[in-house]
């Protein structure tokens, strides 16, 4: 019975030729994206899933209550994580991880080599008792006890040693401040991705740059300031996450509520768990779930669509094995076998097209890496899952498609059907064209949320930033020597003809500001205090990064009266404080931290700039001038457009003029601001092609719809055209019902798109207006495609002559 069932299937595969064919391409199409999407939400799905107890994993969050609301952080500071495990029961273990604010390359060298580093930081020794990680070399117990030890990931010991042993070895670390010795007492390997990416941890307790300053008696004391160190908790199994927090606070209180007295600021604490990090983490940022949904619903949409044309052609052409089904039960047939035969064909579909999808996987990988910016492949870690996930995407596809045509065929009478009066019911008509307006609603709303997609972030690319980054070089000075040899490197720099001008500051455009302080005006007090985030600059960056200047003057030239409590601050900041803008200059603010009170005096203006990217909104800013130049961490040079390889190998040169043990390092400027939407350009391509592969399903279905309607009204337009009837007629009439599918397909799609994206743009700061031509544009593409998708059949119907289709009759 299943062997002749076997071949019955496969019989009508072969009878049906066009109609299998866009079947089997539709849903080999259709599960292939689903399961490449899938595979992409389980890459992201399984960060951190490899740390040992992670529900007992917690991220310390700051909270400071503003008039705006709160403002959040995800560091607090320096002496919380370890006070809250010596003084709450349920706090297991603790660990503060910092990377150095401003350094984002490390200076390793070793012997005679000498190379950057990204992602170093500094670690208590308590670090492989929160987090996992699995130590080929070493003890963890005790890797990171010890002044001057360090802990290396495996590839890096790879780079520094090859295939020899990299224990007790010796190298020479830069993290942003001096260069220090560092005994590699471990080696790790993380056995699964996470949050935190490292290369190397060094310890807490070594005395040298920050970690020298987080050990000292000022920051053990500091309870309400410096909130920039990054610190978790480990708690013990089946703790109260809301006890704790109360605790926390109660903690917080009891050593810092005369400091948050006297500066009138209210702070709290609460724990966010480690494993929503890295996706459901929305301090400062968009959280990256909500784009794994938008994937998500994409991949199920893709799918769904693909089921709907096997149903729609499935349905369409049931007249063919109307006689069939009416012999099966005139010779004894019930239903229920019917049913069984006609979901087995429909498996027997599906299978193909899985045998297909993963071929096109397999081949669409590399591409699709690439277009991600991942380099998932087929491995130990995600085979179960691709297994699970494709049996289960064969059971769903497998019912979904087969059902409705299942039940349907097997629901004919056999009477009616042999007797010649059998008629397609209403009802299955109804049913493909509220599939068809389904499956273009679908393509529609993608379409539309793609153009807005893109347009949001073409906007957040080319909006006016409030400075100018074309043609800026930006110099990292990352170790004591580079900011030591400013002067000179700044005079050296100011020679050549091909650099307009040169400047130093701590933080660049398109970097977070780590440095702020609350500030009040004369007669103010603390408790009214607006937080400004602080930037160091040197003289001339205003001119340099024509940054415009509203009110009053920009920095002179003599340092030590122009670094004397004298600043600029932005329009916000100002307004913020009470000022108007134009009379702000010449008013004092003050600052009043533990009792120590300075007076600045505002002597320009600026207008508001962006900063950090569009997603976070302008905050108070304010510029000072260092009172030494080996404080800037950076210097920008304005050079001419003309030969940029010229230039380069010139400030290169100079470069290792001045600074010899230092490798010469340069970045665009307006390269590092259009990085920061990089992940949301790998989102916006993901959504844009396989919104281009649904709405390319979707023509195939209705390609195979307008090819069966053509067969069947084959005589009817042999009439029409005897009786008179043009191409241009015949083709109107048969592709007006589709048309008319298409458009309330779009009625639908626009309200749901719009408000989708609204949803959506939620997540910035600036956004679009949402234009309403994007609609029609996409409305009329849909069209603009069904009518060229339909017309195809119905000119092929329309030319053929007349006399080839009415010879019968």
């Amino acid at each position: 019975m299943l062997f002749n069932y076997l071949k019955i299937a496969f019989r009508n595969l072969s009878r049906n030729k066009v109609y299998s064919l866009i079947n089997i391409l539709g849903l080999s199409l259709g599960i292939g994206c689903c399961l490449m999407l899938s595979l992409y939400i389980q890459d992201e799905m399984s960060y951190d899933k490899h740390q040992k107890r992670l529900p007992d994993l917690y991220r310390i969050i700051t909270e400071f209550e503003i008039e705006q609301g709160f403002n959040e952080m995800t560091s607090t500071s320096p002496p919380i994580a370890m006070s809250m495990r010596n003084e709450i029961p349920e706090v297991e273990s603790a660990v503060r991880i910092i990377n150095p604010p401003g350094v984002s390359r490390n200076l390793i060298k070793y012997e005679d080599k000498m190379f950057y580093e990204t992602n170093g930081f500094i670690a208590d020794s308590t670090l492989f008792e929160v987090f996992t990680y699995n130590l080929l070399q070493g003890n963890s117990r005790n890797a990171l006890a010890e002044a001057n030890s360090v802990v290396i990931s495996e590839e890096l010991a790879h780079k520094l040693f090859g295939d020899g042993m990299a224990l007790d070895k010796v190298i020479n670390i830069s993290q942003g401040r001096e260069a220090t010795d560092f005994k590699i007492t471990g080696v790790f390997r993380e056995e699964g991705k996470s949050f935190l990416k490292a290369n190397f941890f060094t310890s807490m307790t070594t005395a040298v740059g920050m970690a020298e300053y987080l050990t000292s008696d000022e920051a053990e004391g500091e309870w309400v300031g410096q909130n920039f160190v990054p610190s978790y908790l480990k708690l013990i199994p089946g703790h109260n996450k809301d006890e704790v927090i109360k605790k926390m606070n109660a903690v917080l209180m009891k050593h810092a509520a005369d400091d948050l007295k006297a500066m009138g600021r209210k702070k709290s604490l609460r724990l966010e768990p480690v494993g929503d990090i890295y996706l459901r983490s929305g301090i400062n940022q968009s959280p990256r779930i909500t784009y794994l949904y938008i994937i998500a619903t994409i991949a199920v949409f893709i799918l769904l669509i693909a089921c709907i044309n096997f149903m729609n052609l499935s349905t369409a052409k049931a007249t063919r094995r109307a006689a069939e089904i009416g012999i099966r039960k005139v010779m004894g047939a019930v239903r229920g076998s019917l049913i069984r035969q006609i979901l087995g064909e429909a498996m027997i579909i599906v299978l193909i097209s899985i045998l297909i999808s993963i071929i096109l996987v397999q081949a669409g990988l590399p591409l699709f890496n690439e277009l991600t910016g991942k380099s998932i492949s087929f491995s130990t870690q995600n085979i179960m899952f691709f297994i699970f996930a494709l049996s289960g995407i064969a059971i769903v596809t497998g019912v979904v498609a087969g059902s409705y045509p299942a039940f349907y065929l097997s629901g004919f009478q056999p009477a009616e059907v042999l007797k010649g009066k059998f008629k397609m019911s209403n009802s299955s008509g109804w049913l493909r064209r509220s599939l068809v307006v389904f499956q273009f609603m679908i393509a529609i709303t993608l379409v539309c949320s793609m153009l807005i997609i893109s347009d949001q972030l073409t906007f957040m690319q080319n909006e006016d930033l409030g400075f100018d980054s074309h043609a800026k070089i930006v110099l990292p000075l990352r170790t004591d020597n580079a900011r030591q040899s400013y002067d000179e490197l700044l005079h050296e720099l100011q020679k050549q003809s091909s650099i307009k001008q040169v400047a130093g500051t701590d933080y660049i455009p398109g970097s977070p500001i780590w440095s702020d302080s609350f500030f009040f005006p004369d007669g103010g007090q603390n408790e009214t205090a607006v937080d400004i985030r602080r930037v160091q600059v040197d003289h001339g960056y205003t001119e340099l990064m024509n940054i415009k200047l509203i009110a009053g003057r920009s920095f002179g030239d003599n340092r030590k009266p122009e670094s004397d409590y004298k600043i600029m601050i932005n329009r916000v900041a100002a307004e913020n404080l009470g000022f108007n803008p134009q009379e702000a200059v010449g008013q004092f603010i003050n600052n009043d931290w533990h009792g120590d009170k300075t007076r600045w005096e505002i002597i320009g203006v600026i207008e508001n700039y962006h900063h950090t990217d569009l997603k976070e909104k302008i905050f108070p800013t304010l510029f000072q001038m260092a009172d030494t130049t080996i404080q800037y961490q950076f210097m920008i040079a304005n050079v001419q457009t003309g030969n940029f390889n010229e230039t380069l190998s010139a400030i290169e040169k100079t470069w290792k003029e001045q600074v010899s043990d230092t490798p010469f390092e340069y970045t665009f400027l307006d390269e590092n601001i259009t990085r920061q939407y990089d992940e949301d350009r790998r989102i916006s391509r993901i959504i844009s092609s396989f919104t281009l592969i649904a709405m390319l399903i979707s023509c195939l279905g209705l390609y195979g719809l307008s090819s069966y309607m053509a067969e069947r009204r084959f005589k009817e337009i042999g009439i029409r055209k005897v009786m008179g009837a043009n191409i241009n007629q015949i083709v109107g009439m048969m592709s007006k019902e589709f048309l008319k599918l298409v458009l309330i397909a779009f009625i639908i799609s626009v309200p749901l798109a719009w408000y989708a994206m609204n949803q959506w743009l939620e997540g910035f700061a600036y956004k679009i207006p949402i234009n309403p031509l994007l609609f029609v544009w996409a409305g009329f593409a849909a069209l603009m495609i069904a009518l060229v998708t339909v017309s195809f059949e119905s000119i092929k119907a329309a030319i053929v002559n007349p006399v080839k289709s009415l010879r019968n009759e």
